[in-house]
């Protein structure tokens, strides 16, 4: 821990800081946490979406990717993460002898296994911007964030109609 060095400096809000110490940020949102468990479920979900793309799971064949779709943002209607996928990779994590999961570490992080199956199938039908964007729709910064704008900007207006305070 630093000790504050500079001096004493008033935000808009009416928040100190001091130099040499950095920022604390106002709001504490803790990110999305990765752990060799969910390493593994990350990787066994790659490998799985790999034959859901191809078209191999059978009753699946829906969700087969003929060519990429660049450019194309995924709606959420788009490769649902549905039971009979989650069966499928279930199904799929059984035989895998590489990810050495079991139901019960699934059943533990099912949000995290539909994060990654939905984030793999968009990425395949398409590309990696359209994945990147559905793990950043579910990011608890990114939400905390988007729903802290109305307050910045109520925030920012308030330090432009009293200049005298910043």
């Amino acid at each position: 821990m630093h000790l504050p060095s500079g001096p004493a400096v008033k935000t808009a809000a009416g928040r100190v800081f001091y130099g040499g110490v950095g920022i604390t940020p106002d709001i504490d949102v803790k990110p999305l946490t990765f752990s060799p468990l969910r390493n593994r479920i990350a990787e066994a979900a790659f490998q799985f979406t790999r034959q859901l793309a191809a078209g191999l799971v059978p009753g699946l064949e829906s969700y087969k990717v003929e060519k990429v779709q660049y450019g194309k943002n995924a709606r959420a209607t788009d490769y649902p993460i549905n039971e009979r996928v989650i069966e499928a990779f279930r199904s799929f994590v059984r035989t895998d002898t590489l990810s050495q999961l079991t139901a019960a570490q699934l059943d533990e992080e099912i949000e995290f296994v539909k994060l990654r199956l939905r984030e793999e199938i968009v990425t395949a039908a398409y590309s990696n911007d359209a994945g990147a964007r559905v793990l950043l729709d579910s990011d608890p910064q990114v939400l905390r964030a988007i729903e802290a704008l109305p307050d910045a900007k109520r925030l920012a207006e308030s330090a432009r109609e009293e200049p005298s305070r910043g």
